[in-house]
């Protein structure tokens, strides 16, 4: 018998095609290329991506980490495939330069990081190499391998200052060098939510520090399977099977401390007092983008918490709304997007992935047509709405929102082109 889907489609969504059209005409204002620091800006060696290129304020003019690479999806299979391939040499410079790769591309974003993506950055750049036999292909990723296990071990697994971040039975949390709970949420991508708000969301200062966060974790389970995929390529099996143990460790331990078997979801964790966050969020959804849930797990998740996720535009980052915090509800943000529908997918719920993927297209499409160009962030509970515009208010452009689009768009057969592979 056939599985009644867990959500119903919405209306049919309007054409894509201006939304794409402008996407591709876009990213070439989006390119940089600055070889020599600049005042607090980091030179790089090679053309990078920025997120924005807003006509009211000069906001995001460097290079981000974990934006980076969902700009990455958009330029994929398209003539400046290139970058995909300059992404992970810039990454490679990073780690050689400062030890680890920063928040973004300026001196006051060295005393923290972003969610790392690189692993996932030099994978999408091997695949690009070996697709176009480039013949140092397999040079490249022993390169990228070599920074990819410094920054993993040295940053993601550091136990002292000033990558104190592997906190408590081997998991990690988000950091900052000045020890903030502020700036450790900018860490984390999510600035600002209410997840690590303690048992008052949205009242109080945050506690990051005293968290670990279950997407964060995910991630660098999923880096560490990268890893093993990395060292079996290089026939080196020593090293695969290392990486595959911790791995194996990780996900032990994650599955004890973020599944709650009551409410059926995976929560952050506070580890200094021993209890899960009362604060559902999509982060919940990254056990399944990177596999570790068991597939009874995932299908709780999805039978009792996608439908309250799921609203007409997208999905939501979290159920509450505070004023200021722009990683809440009502807002939508297309790396979420992006990470739930591969998540969907992987444990077989291609009907709901593919709802998320045409809601979230749908809101994109109808907001172009009525503004002309494209949001970091929506309104999903009302798409016709403005979002929660937190501290940086509504920043056109935008790179990962582009990025996110058209490889969606590919997933739906609705433009030509290959869709990044998703690991």
């Amino acid at each position: 018998m056939a599985r009644e889907p867990t959500v119903v489609p919405a209306d049919p969504a309007p054409g894509y095609g201006p939304a794409l059209a402008y996407v591709d005409g876009f990213w070439d204002r989006l390119i940089r290329h600055q070889t020599e620091d600049r005042g607090t800006l980091i030179g790089l060696p090679r053309p990078f991506l920025v997120p924005s290129v807003d006509p009211h304020r000069p906001l995001f003019q460097e290079f981000y980490y974990w934006d980076t690479y969902f700009m990455t999806l958009g330029v994929w299979d398209t003539a400046r495939d290139w970058l995909v391939i300059d992404a992970a040499e810039n990454c490679l410079y990073l780690v050689d330069r400062f030890g680890f790769i920063p928040n973004g591309t300026r001196y006051y974003f060295t005393s923290r990081s972003q969610p790392p993506f690189f692993t996932r950055m030099l994978r999408l750049a091997h695949y690009a190499k070996v697709r176009r036999h480039d013949p140092d292909a397999e040079d490249f990723l022993r390169r990228m391998l070599t920074a990819a296990v410094r920054e993993h071990e040295t940053c993601w697994l550091g136990e002292k200052h000033p990558h104190e971040r592997m906190k408590y039975r081997g998991l990690s949390r988000y950091h900052d060098i000045n020890y903030s709970h502020f700036l450790a949420s900018c860490e984390s991508g999510w600035d600002h939510s209410t997840r690590c708000d303690g048992a008052r969301p949205g009242t109080e200062a945050g506690r990051w520090l005293d968290f670990l966060p279950v997407c964060l974790n995910s991630i660098l389970y999923a880096r560490e399977l990268d890893l093993e995929w990395a060292f079996d390529r290089l026939a080196d099996p020593d090293r695969a099977r290392y990486w595959e143990t911790v791995s194996d460790e990780r996900a032990a331990v994650m599955r004890e401390l973020f599944w709650d078997p009551h409410r059926e979801f995976f929560l952050d964790f506070d580890w200094k007092h021993g209890e899960r966050s009362p604060c559902p969020s999509l982060a919940g959804f990254f056990p399944l983008w990177a596999g570790w849930a068991t597939q009874q797990q995932a299908d709780a998740v999805v039978a009792r918490w996608l439908p309250k996720f799921l609203l007409p535009g997208g999905l939501v980052t979290s159920l509450d709304a505070f004023p200021g915090r722009q990683w809440a509800y009502p807002n939508g943000w297309a790396p979420l997007q992006w990470v739930v529908a591969g998540g969907l997918d992987r444990y077989g719920f291609g009907a709901e992935a593919e709802e998320v993927r045409r809601r979230w297209c749908a809101t994109c499409a109808a907001d172009f047509a009525a503004r002309g160009t494209l949001l970091e962030k929506y309104n999903v509970a009302e798409p016709a709405a403005k979002p929660e515009s937190g501290y940086y208010g509504l920043v056109e452009g935008f790179g990962w929102t582009n990025g996110v689009l058209v490889d969606f768009a590919r997933r739906l057969g609705l433009m030509p082109g290959e869709p990044a592979p998703a690991d």
